[in-house]
Formats: C-alpha cells, sequence, structure tokens
C-alpha cells in the first residue's frame, strides 16, 4: 500500500521531470576531458535522451568546476539525479554539493520550487519510514548541503514526534556522537564559507540539546 508519504516523493519527482525536460548542457560544453570523455559530454549536450546512472552520479560528485557552465550540466541531470537520491545513494551529500554550487536557489521561480519540492518530499518521507533507503542523518546532510542551511530541515523535524521520528533521532544522535562533542561539523560537503557551516552545526547542536531536554 503506497502511503501519503511515497505519494508525495513520487509527485515531486514527476514535477521535477517535468520542470527540467529538455534541458541541456551548452553547445559548447567540453567539461574536464580528463573525467569525462567526448561521447559522455555529446550525451550531456543532448536533450531527452536517458543517460547512464554512472554518468549522473559522476557528474554531480565532481567538482564543479570541472564544467564550463555547471549548473546546466546540473539540470540536465537533474531528473535522474533525484530519482538516484530517493532509492538510496550512500553519498548523498556529495551529490547534493553540485546543486548547492548549482546556485539551484536563484533560479527561475518554478524550478527553484521543483527542488524544493523534492528536498522536502525526501525529507519527509524519511522522517516517516521505519527503514529508509538510507538513515535519515544522511537525508539530513545531504538537505542541509543542497540548500547551505539547516532551518528547513529542521523546521520540518520539529513536529515530527511519532515514534519513527523519535527513533530516527536517537540514531542520529549516535551518528554525531563524536561532532557533537567538538567544533568539528559533520556536512562534510558544505558548499560556502567555513564560519556559516560553523553556524549552522552549532544551530544544530542546539537544537538536538533542546530535543534531548524534552524527552
Amino acid at each position: 500500500m503506497t502511503s501519503p508519504e511515497d505519494s508525495a516523493l513520487a509527485a515531486a519527482t514527476v514535477r521535477v521531470a517535468k520542470t527540467f525536460d529538455g534541458m541541456t548542457a551548452q553547445a559548447d560544453e567540453s567539461g574536464c576531458g580528463r573525467c569525462f570523455d567526448e561521447g559522455q559530454v555529446e550525451l550531456l549536450r543532448t536533450p531527452g535522451v536517458p543517460l547512464p546512472a554512472d554518468l549522473v552520479r559522476r557528474v554531480a560528485q565532481k567538482d564543479p568546476f570541472h564544467w564550463d557552465n555547471q549548473p546546466a550540466i546540473i539540470r540536465r541531470v537533474l531528473p535522474q539525479l533525484v530519482v538516484l537520491l530517493a532509492e538510496g545513494e550512500p553519498e548523498s551529500d556529495l551529490m547534493a554539493r553540485g546543486l548547492a554550487a548549482a546556485g539551484w536557489s536563484h533560479w527561475p521561480h518554478e524550478q527553484a520550487g521543483a527542488v524544493t519540492g523534492f528536498l522536502d518530499a525526501w525529507w519527509t518521507q524519511t522522517l516517516r519510514t521505519t527503514s529508509p533507503p538510507i538513515p535519515a542523518c544522511a537525508v539530513f546532510e545531504s538537505c542541509v548541503t543542497a540548500s547551505s542551511s539547516v532551518v528547513p530541515w529542521l523546521a520540518r523535524w520539529e513536529p515530527e514526534t511519532g515514534s519513527v521520528a523519535r527513533r530516527h533521532l536517537a540514531v542520529s544522535l549516535g551518528w554525531w556522537r563524536e561532532e557533537l562533542v567538538s567544533d568539528n561539523s559533520p556536512f562534510t560537503w558544505w558548499w560556502g564559507a567555513e564560519t556559516a557551516e560553523q553556524a549552522a552545526w552549532h544551530e544544530v547542536k542546539q537544537w538536538l540539546a533542546g530535543q534531548a531536554r524534552a524527552t
């Protein structure tokens, strides 16, 4: 039986596919010749052609400076990228770095809204799923990395007080055990200033402390 969360994530994935359908890398994109061959770059320049999953992963994971126009590259792979994330990519936070570097929050309203809708649906489904494909803390780190912010994801976590969400919270506290007693954040692929990263992690630590006091 399909849950409302499953349906919401499926709808968000479809929205991304429709929004970015037909988008391609720029016509003169050359890419990094050491990491991507001409055939792979040509695929990225061709609209409507399904891409190999490994190419989608590598495009998102590689340093953004591999491309002449990285935002266009990310738009090209997004319909397949969100599917891979939803299915449980183990290096989802590294793939999310590609989104952050593309500056998606400054894209046209419909495009930015589609990305926001996916991230929100992905995080919500994870919080309400007993055994998600990857741990909730990993999805949280990925959403934070993609948006360079902890605010919307903590706000979504706050009202989730059921047993499943509380279990995810307990697991996350264990996952972040070392970081919670140090000044090191778990946001390995944070895209932005280190001071902003540290401030974001400090906010998470304060929120987690408040949750612990409430239990």
